[in-house]
């Protein structure tokens, strides 16, 4: 599995916007090769919020076809450059070999 884990520290006030946009343009459920995704946000900081976004994705090839495509591409279309609420964001990037799957809700509750 290919993990891409993308934290971004916003000025405070416009994570949810941020998110909002994400859910709104994104579409990264609909791209071949993609297996999760959770959005995460962190609001107890002092100077800023973070939104910490983690796809998985099947492989390398998926999240590349990702970025190659036009949800991407108008994803990450801002006008006039980075917006100015956007302090900072760093991208990461993870292969892993998965030693066991998540248990699901049904599995769970009939243990």
């Amino acid at each position: 599995m290919y993990i891409v884990t993308n934290t971004v520290h916003l000025k405070p006030g416009n994570a949810d916007m941020f998110i909002e946009r994400f859910n709104r343009i994104g579409k990264v459920e609909t791209m071949e090769g993609f297996v999760g995704l959770e959005v995460m946000l962190t609001e107890n900081t002092k100077d800023y919020e973070e939104v910490t976004i983690v796809t998985r994705w099947e492989d390398p090839t998926g999240f590349k076809g990702w970025m190659k495509s036009n949800e991407f591409k108008d994803a990450h279309a801002h006008r006039g450059g980075v917006p100015d609420f956007i302090i900072k964001n760093k991208t990461t990037f993870y292969q892993v070999k998965i030693r066991r799957k998540p248990l699901s809700a049904e599995s769970v509750a009939g243990s």
